[in-house]
């Protein structure tokens, strides 16, 4: 995994030189030698890493005629998306093609998807699934089918605006904890390994993913009320 010059990755192949250069590198399938390009800017580098490990895979950016989608998708999640998204992103994007579209899908040759495949992974998932995660999935086909095009695989995306994802089962009603009731809430939890997150949610508002993402680095210590820094005191 490559980095910047301040240490922040930049994915497999990629890297920042000391003189601000970033450089792309892989070993070609076809030749076993090493192929290296430098560039002044980082989204330039990506665009030719992907471009050059796709034709060298797959005999040129153009010749996907037999392409089928699985093979574009994983393609397209190792190379494209995997360098420049966060991994829960990544995840996200895996999950709702290995769940939802890969069955309906993922067999077709990728130039002969049309609007009404699309519709009819979405159609799949209308009894089983919440519309929002319906419309996940929808993202997850624009996404992987708007960089086709991008990259000249595709001519046109599928996924038209005519697409409908909002067909899943009705929410469940949201309901707020009163003050009270987390003051309760928080009495049976006190003893749970548990307690500071549910402490630290309830007194924020974070969500789960944005708790887990969090590190003592983020903390600015100088600010930081001499009240609660013992409970900071193990990082």
């Amino acid at each position: 995994m490559g980095k910047d010059l301040k240490g922040k990755e930049l994915g497999v192949g990629i890297c920042q030189r000391k003189d601000g250069l970033y450089t792309a590198r892989f070993i070609s399938k076809k030749t076993g030698k090493s192929v290296q390009r430098y560039f002044p800017k980082l989204q330039e580098c990506r665009k030719w890493y992907a471009d050059a490990k796709f034709e060298d895979e797959h005999g040129g950016i153009n010749a996907s005629g037999n392409m089928i989608v699985t093979a574009w998708f994983n393609y397209w999640i190792e190379n494209i998306k995997g360098n420049s998204i966060r991994s829960n992103t990544i995840r996200n994007y895996k999950e709702r093609f290995e769940h939802n579209i890969k069955k309906c899908i993922g067999n077709m040759i990728l130039s002969e998807v049309k609007p009404m495949h699309c519709q009819n992974v979405l159609n799949q998932m209308k009894d089983d699934y919440m519309s929002s995660t319906i419309y996940q999935t929808r993202i997850t086909l624009y996404c992987m089918f708007s960089d086709a095009v991008e990259n000249d695989v595709l001519y046109k995306n599928p996924v038209t605006k005519g697409i409908k994802h909002n067909i899943g089962k009705e929410p469940k009603k949201v309901r707020a904890l009163t003050i009270d009731k987390q003051k309760k809430f928080l009495g049976v939890a006190e003893k749970s390994s548990n307690y500071n997150q549910f402490a630290f949610i309830l007194q924020t508002g974070l969500r789960t993913g944005e708790l887990i993402g969090l590190k003592c680095s983020d903390v600015d210590w100088e600010k930081l009320s001499y009240t609660y820094k013992d409970d900071f005191r193990s990082c």
